[in-house]
């Protein structure tokens, strides 16, 4: 059995990450992609080998040949597409983040379960070796309890002239700035690492460039666990950062620099160093084991459910900002 692909919006995100695992992936192909605009659609298609194209979300789900769907476009038609996309009777991988808000999440899952199809959402660094490691010495035992965790990724971004010629600077389309683009995936990983967010208190606004959305984003959340975290997601920093720390009872897990992989394990005056860098093909591990899942018809690890909760963390976020209070998750509409 293989595992037929159809992508639905064929911008960058498709064309370097997820488009090339779907069809290098065991038992996996691109059968069809679809794009608004036909002729870009088409030069898609014949870059990446699929065999069809379309310019209309009602031409892909109609395909037949197609048993599954990856959605690449923009978050504010998400929920849309993965709703008429399980009621075609496919399966989903949905790009981050999974919906604007949490309602929309909640009616994406309950659409999925009702439809009997599986949903993915692509938070594709949980994948990672370096994920992967850290998980695993952190059950072991390595650093004890975990108690405190942070996640700090910064840039100096470049803004066009105009915003409004850029999607993902329009609150609307996108939901908001560097938080929900780029600190969705670390907060993700904070998930992985550390169980679920009961509260969060936030101050997310822009404060360097002149855009309607976010540049800093300044998190303080609970744990469920009792744990502490701290997310610092930054555009307007004239140094590179993307590193996260996971601290506990005895000891200290340090990732320097997620993207090259490199970490460092700290034990009293002991130290030891891993360098797992990431795949060439940053979706490759995630859509492996999707496809997997899918075969076996076992449950995946980033259902709809895992993809809420990090929603549901920036939605709380936006909140708080807007509040000046802390924001327990559990009471989001």
């Amino acid at each position: 059995m293989a595992i037929k692909w159809g992508i639905i919006g064929c911008g960058a995100v498709a064309e370097g990450k997820g488009g090339p695992a779907l069809y290098n992936a065991p038992n996996s192909e691109l059968i069809a992609v679809m794009r608004r605009d036909e002729r870009l659609a088409a030069d898609f298609a014949r870059r990446h080998d699929a065999k069809r194209h379309y310019s209309s979300l009602e031409a892909i789900l109609a395909d037949d040949d197609i048993n599954a769907l990856y959605i690449a476009t923009p978050p504010h038609v998400h929920a849309e597409q993965t709703i008429a996309a399980a009621n075609a009777g496919k399966h989903i991988l949905c790009e981050k983040p999974m919906g604007m808000n949490v309602s929309e999440c909640r009616d994406m899952i309950a659409a999925c379960r009702d439809n009997g199809v599986q949903l993915m959402i692509a938070y594709y660094r949980r994948f990672w070796p370096l994920a992967r490691k850290m998980q695993e010495l952190i059950t072991d035992g390595a650093i004890g309890r975990p108690t405190m965790a942070y996640a700090h990724c910064a840039a100096l971004y470049q803004p066009p002239e105009d915003p409004s010629t850029f999607w993902r600077l329009q609150p609307d389309i996108a939901g908001g700035g560097f938080l929900w683009d780029v600190g969705s995936h670390r907060l993700d990983l904070l998930l992985r690492m550390m169980g679920d967010v009961t509260s969060v208190a936030a101050l997310v606004e822009a404060i360097h460039f002149d855009i309607p959305v976010d540049d800093s984003s300044s998190l303080l959340m609970q744990f469920e666990s009792g744990a502490q975290g701290i997310g610092m997601f930054y555009w307007n920093v004239g140094s590179y950062v993307d590193a996260l720390e996971v601290a506990g009872t005895e000891g200290r897990l340090i990732a320097t620099s997620v993207g090259q992989g490199d970490l460092l394990l700290a034990r009293g005056r002991e130290t030891e160093q891993f360098h797992l860098p990431p795949p060439e093909i940053t979706h490759l591990p995630l859509v492996e084991h999707y496809v997997e899942c899918l075969i076996s018809g076992r449950p995946n690890a980033l259902p709809g459910e895992e993809g809420l909760k990090t929603t549901a963390i920036i939605q709380a976020a936006d909140e708080s900002s807007r509040t000046r209070d802390f924001i327990t998750l559990s009471d989001l509409p």
